[in-house]
């Protein structure tokens, strides 16, 4: 992850590493703790060997939707998505399937959270990333994605979406105006978890537009 952060250039204030461990690349200011007082100041249960404090550059909207379209990507928006590893799994996927940009919705879990940073494993640093509120975002057309109801994903043109929109597992998308697309599931099965669907949608974008 330190790794990943540094190639996408962002500035460290501070990296800590435990006594044994080794970083992956040279650098000063740092520290080494005992492994006592660096599992003190850990969050997770079973550390790796370096922690880091770095400055980020918050994109605004206008960065993250320009970024969408000279890429010819839809926006990823979350709406709502409060498990920060949902929101880490979802960068990852989009960092993998080639959309360089995401936005995050008022209630959706920090994407730059220590859990959610490592859920994405440093891949959120390869994306644009960006709060806003519905406003900033009503120049874009696109579709939510839906557990039913929505039209089906091989007639949906997902792909030339301004947006592609992912909501609460719980309650849904907040907005009732999205034109919705929905994954055809197995009888029986109710829905997919949200990372889950935006893994098979992301990738059927990607696919489109390799095609």
């Amino acid at each position: 992850m330190l790794a990943e952060a540094k190639a996408a250039g962002l500035e460290f204030e501070l990296i800590a590493v435990r006594e044994g461990d080794k970083l992956p690349f040279h650098f000063e200011p740092r520290v080494t703790l005992t492994a006592g007082a660096f599992r003190a100041a850990t969050e997770t249960v079973t550390p790796q060997g370096v922690i880091a404090i770095a400055r980020m550059h918050d994109a605004s909207p206008v960065q993250a939707i320009q970024t969408a379209r000279d890429a010819r990507w839809p926006l990823v928006v979350l709406d709502r998505v409060q498990d920060p590893g949902n929101v880490g799994a979802i960068c990852r996927t989009a960092a993998a399937a080639g959309a360089p940009a995401l936005v995050v919705l008022r209630g959706t879990a920090d994407p730059f959270g220590a859990k959610a940073v490592r859920a994405s494993s440093g891949n959120v640093f390869r994306l644009v990333v960006a709060a806003a509120k519905w406003e900033d975002l009503a120049s874009l057309d696109g579709y939510g994605a839906a557990a039913s109801g929505g039209s089906p994903l091989a007639s949906s043109s997902i792909e030339n979406g301004g947006m592609i929109v992912f909501g609460s597992e719980a309650h849904g998308l907040s907005r009732a105006d999205l034109k919705t697309v929905t994954i055809p599931l197995h009888d029986g099965v109710e829905s997919l978890n949200v990372a889950a669907a935006a893994a098979v949608l992301l990738f059927e974008i990607k696919r489109r537009k390799a095609a």
